[in-house]
């Protein structure tokens, strides 16, 4: 059975094994620094991303607070209205008033109409008592009778005037108080109106300065806060593109050291070939000494024996060793 061969490595092959071993682990350092790259880069976008959305949030407050200010403005609005509400009650008081005092010109001369009419009624009397005294030759009975219905008829004239001027006095009366009541409801009215008018106008321009200022106030804070992300972002994403630039130029070199370590151990790898073709050149030239000193020491043989040493077979040993 024949032994295993054991094949020892020139130094020439172990430096190249070395350096393709080093080429390796340059090569996966240079993988690692690029990935390392991306994640930098693929966490600077996520920042950026965060500050978007807070940038977005502090939008819809200032849009919240411009919202607050227009519900001020048609508040105001409201209490503009309601006071031209106010006023127009205020007219309505005063066409109302106009009124009770066209009802007191219409008592007045409804009551001077019963005053006429009573001395109407009192000429109309004295004429038929002149009748009367006239007809007393013709029909004292019938005189007496028609001066009795006369009389009758004045004292109900009398009684109706009377009842008429009470009546127009009474409602004279109740008009004026009633027109008082209503004129001092409407002073307080417009009393309150114009008060609860300029308690809310008042409100109201507060609302809107305190909104305005907010507004204000947000959005000052917001525009710092966006030159701050802005500033941050611009900071982080130059410290990402110089971190990067320095790990791709890392890579690079790395790249071209590797590159190089393989150009060398190719150089290293074809100079050993070469040397090994040499060798099995030189080794193929001495079996064919060796055959060639093997047919002389056969063509020897045949000559009688001398004492000689077997100088072939000591070469053969040392050209072939075990």
């Amino acid at each position: 059975m024949s032994e295993v061969k054991k094949v020892k490595l020139t130094p020439n092959e172990i430096r190249s094994a070395k350096n393709a071993a080093a080429s390796e682990k340059t090569l996966a350092l240079a993988n690692k620094s690029m990935l390392a790259a991306h994640q930098a880069a693929a966490e600077a976008k996520r920042v950026l991303e965060a500050k978007r959305v807070i940038a977005t949030q502090k939008e819809e407050a200032a849009a919240k607070a411009r919202t607050a200010y227009e519900a001020a403005v048609e508040q105001q609005a409201l209490a503009e209205q309601e006071m031209r509400a106010a006023s127009e009650a205020g007219e309505k008081g005063r066409a109302d008033a106009e009124a009770a005092r066209v009802a007191r010109i219409i008592a007045a001369q409804e009551t001077a109409a019963a005053k006429l009419a009573q001395a109407e009624a009192r000429k109309r009397a004295a004429e038929e008592a002149a009748a009367s005294k006239k007809a007393q030759t013709e029909a004292k009975r019938k005189a007496a009778e028609e001066a009795a219905a006369q009389k009758k008829a004045q004292a109900e004239a009398r009684k109706l005037a009377a009842e008429q001027a009470a009546a127009a006095k009474k409602a004279a009366a109740e008009a004026k108080k009633q027109l008082a009541a209503e004129a001092a409801a409407l002073k307080k009215t417009e009393a309150e109106a114009r008060k609860q008018a300029a308690q809310e106008a008042v409100a109201a321009k507060k609302a809107e300065a305190e909104a305005i200022k907010q507004a204000a106030l947000e959005t000052a804070a917001l525009k710092k806060a966006e030159a701050e992300a802005k500033k941050i972002a611009a900071q982080e994403a130059a410290a990402a593109r110089k971190l990067a630039a320095e790990q791709a130029k890392l890579a690079a070199q790395e790249l071209a050291a590797a590159r190089k370590a393989e150009t060398e151990a190719r150089k290293a790898a074809a100079a050993q070939a070469r040397q090994i073709a040499q060798e099995e050149a030189a080794a193929r030239k001495a079996a064919a000494e060796i055959k060639k000193a093997e047919a002389a020491a056969r063509k020897a043989a045949l000559v009688p024996p001398e004492p000689i040493w077997p100088f072939p077979e000591e070469e053969v040993k040392d050209a072939n060793p075990v």
